[in-house]
């Protein structure tokens, strides 16, 4: 129980991080890939929060679980900065939360959660990026250079879009920022808004869109 099935293939969704009601329906998409008995490892450390704090981070993640499992059981752990990482293997999938880009990829990168995450996703995990979560799977995370408050010098993501870079909260406000943005890190911008997503396979080719989903390139805004 709880354990993925191996014969599987790995999948990843990418969110634009919108709240219960509006993610609603990726959200479904998701759990869908999920077997009965799975568990999931929920990590909220972009956020930046006590110990105590991330209370409220357990309460919502079992409101999305008991919004979304149905007949499924479905149970997860949290993992927080400083706890010491569990075997991936006793996991079906593992959620990254929003919050902080930089400070979660700077987490994944000195824990050496990359690697972890290839082998996850190779032996039929389900990733499942939402906000923060989703950007760092792009090629530079710089498209939310406005969140490194503290001088974070990773900004290399782990460019899961063979070297497409994500936004997500996407409105059509943000265009000229978007293209001001592919310009200065040399590298198209895939966009996600709150109530859109993308699902992928273990090597990044599309294989579900879910809403409007928009890649800047070249000078041009297209829906993909």
């Amino acid at each position: 129980m709880g354990v993925k099935n191996k014969m599987k293939k790995g999948n990843i969704i990418l969110g634009g991080g919108g709240d219960f009601d509006i993610s609603f329906k990726l959200d479904e998409k998701y759990f869908s890939l999920l077997d009965d008995g799975s568990k999931i490892l929920y990590i909220p450390i972009a956020l930046n929060r006590t110990k105590i704090g991330y209370e409220a981070c357990y309460d919502w993640f079992s409101k999305i679980i008991s919004g979304h499992s149905r007949d499924k059981d479905i149970d997860f752990s949290m993992l927080l900065e400083n706890d010491q990482i569990p075997d991936l293997k006793e996991y079906s999938s593992i959620y990254l939360g929003g919050g902080n880009t930089y400070k979660l990829l700077d987490y994944i990168y000195r824990s050496n959660m990359a690697e972890k995450f290839t082998n996850f996703l190779n032996s039929g995990g389900v990733i499942y990026g939402g906000s923060a979560g989703a950007i760092i799977f792009g090629k530079d995370i710089r498209t939310v250079e406005e969140e490194n408050d503290k001088n974070y010098s990773n900004f290399l993501g782990l460019n899961i879009f063979k070297d497409k870079s994500i936004i997500c909260h996407y409105e059509q406000s943000f265009d000229q920022k978007i293209f001001i943005s592919t310009e200065k890190i040399n590298s198209p911008i895939v966009a996600l808004s709150e109530d859109s997503g993308l699902i992928l396979n273990q090597s990044g080719k599309i294989i579900e869109i879910v809403g409007n989903v928009y890649v800047f390139e070249g000078g041009i805004k297209k829906q993909i």
